[in-house]
Order: C-alpha cells, then structure tokens, then sequence
C-alpha cells in the first residue's frame, strides 16, 4: 500500500510526546494528526500510548475542541493505518513495539461512532500487526442513532479484545445533561442510555468503561448525579484538565497542572470513593500543552483559510 500521507512536521520529545501533522498525498488541503506518547512513570516497555484521528477534522462542533473548524470527511481503513505506520516507522529496532501494552487511541480528530472504516479496520489490527500488542481504545461522544455500529464494535471487541484487551470511553465533560448538550451540540445518548448500554457492553473479564470528564470552571460536577446514573460495577471515572484551544495562553480549566485538585471537587471524589467508584486523575504533562498536543491545533493552523477572523 502507498503511504497515504506526508508527515509535514514532527514536533516534541521523545520522553513526553510527538505529535505528527500529516498530509494527504491524494487530497488537496487535507491535514490530520497523530500522537505517540509516554505514561509517566511508565517507561515505554510498559505501556506506550499511540492516538490516531478517525476523521478529517470533526462535524460535532464541541466547544472546547478545535477540530471542528475543520472537516472533510471520514478516514479510509488505508489512511487510518498510514497514520499507525508513520509512527512504527520510527520504532523498529529500538523495542517499543514489544512493549507490554500499546494503548491505540481514537481520540484525536474525529467522533469515531460516525467511521464504519474503524469497524473493518479494528477486525483486521491483530493480523495486520502480528505480534504488536495492541489495547484499543474508543474516545466517543456517545452519538445517538449509532447502535448498530456500537453493536458492530461489541462483537469485535469480544471476537478480538477480550479479557481486558479493549478500552471504551464516554467524553461527558459534564454530569448536567443541559450543560452537555451546550459544549457538545449534537444529539446524544442520555445519562440514562449510556447507563443501560454499560449492562449490554460488558462481558466478563472487560475493562470497566470510562466516563472521562475534562472539566471547566464552569462544568457541573455532581456526584450525586453520577450515583444516581452510573453502577460503580460498570463505570469508573476519569477527571482530567481541559486544554487550551488555538491562540488561547489560558484557559478556563478547574484542574491545571500543578496537580493540586480543588477542595469542593476533592469532597465529591472521596463521596463518590465511598461508594466504590474507581476515580483516576489523569493531569498529564504542561510540555504536551507546549508542543500543542491538543486535538486539532496543528491541522487547524495548517488549514489557516478556514480559521475564523474571530479566532485569530
């Protein structure tokens, strides 16, 4: 297969990130990225984390991503595995690849609820990739009237991924259904609906799903909103700084980078702990903000015609 894209810039470093922004060799004007990225304090032969984008840009118009300004449509199979391949192309011989576990992210550009290429393409991983040790994992916003295709995922994921070896992701942002439907304006799945889907998705020996929450000064949070939506049995919860969109120095997230974690939302993780829910505060690193690892900031700066005047 030919290489379906040009990488036009390589930026960070290799003990924290590279982001990759890539050029479509077969489309005028058509930028995506990719990510490979560490887990600190795991070194790379422990868990080594690779984000690939699903689509050219995003038609869901969330608020607080920058992707959005720029869309043209899905990935093909053949360019979601050109972005895989530009990155193990850097990593044949220096032992990343037998690391113990490749988180594969489809979390960059896109909502890959709306990509059938992902299905096909997630089927044929394991044999396209002998001997990688692939985990993928699915970063959606829970699209309504995409059943099929969570179906479809459902049956790869216990056909291929079983015990452990799959990771699904609701990007909530929010525990009021109003406020979500602001910042992610597209028609969704409820609370409740993502609730009985966790009965219906898991089998046993799955990864719980993750219930991500990047949140803003301005998200309500609630714990008493997720206990009375979620089974801590299904669920566990991820709490993780919002990034900066293009041009922005700050930004308007309640957790920044110094990990200090804010008394009221402190006193609501220890309620929900309480109750058993699993909680991971992901914080990450500043230096991956630096080198603008947010989803859409190279491509959208790239494709400088379609940023609005406003923006700039």
């Amino acid at each position: 297969m030919n290489q379906p894209f040009e990488v036009l810039r390589k930026v960070g470093r290799k003990e924290v990130a590279f982001v990759y922004l890539l050029k479509s060799r077969f489309e005028k004007d058509v930028f995506i990225e990719c990510v490979e990225s560490l887990d600190p304090p795991e070194c790379f032969l422990e868990k080594w984390v690779i984000t690939i984008s699903s689509q050219k840009g995003c038609p869901v118009g969330c608020s607080f991503c920058d992707a959005p300004y720029y869309f043209k449509g899905n990935l093909s199979k053949e360019e979601l595995s050109g972005q895989l391949d530009v990155i193990l192309e850097n990593h044949k011989e220096d032992g990343y690849l037998s690391s113990k576990k490749i988180k594969l992210h489809f979390a960059r550009m896109g909502e890959p609820s709306f990509n059938e290429n992902i299905l096909s393409f997630l089927q044929e991983l394991k044999t396209n990739y002998i001997d990688v040790n692939f985990i993928p994992s699915i970063a959606t916003v829970a699209p309504k009237q995409r059943e099929v295709w969570f179906e479809k995922l459902k049956e790869i994921k216990d056909c291929f991924y079983s015990e452990g070896k799959f990771q699904l992701q609701f990007s909530l942002n929010t525990t009021d259904e109003n406020f979500r439907d602001k910042i992610i304006p597209i028609s969704k799945m409820s609370f409740k609906e993502i609730s009985k889907f966790g009965g219906y998705w898991l089998t046993k020996g799955d990864r719980k799903i993750t219930l991500n929450f990047a949140l803003s000064k301005d998200s309500p949070f609630s714990s008493k909103n997720i206990l009375e939506n979620f089974s801590s049995e299904q669920f566990l919860l991820k709490i993780t700084p919002l990034n900066p969109k293009f041009g922005q120095i700050q930004n308007n997230s309640l957790l920044d980078y110094s990990g200090v974690i804010p008394l009221s939302l402190e006193k609501k993780i220890e309620k929900l702990k309480k109750e058993n829910f699993e909680i991971i505060i992901s914080i990450g690193s500043k230096e991956e903000i630096e080198i603008k690892s947010n989803c859409g900031q190279m491509a959208f700066r790239e494709s400088s015609s379609k940023i609005p005047e406003s923006v700039v």
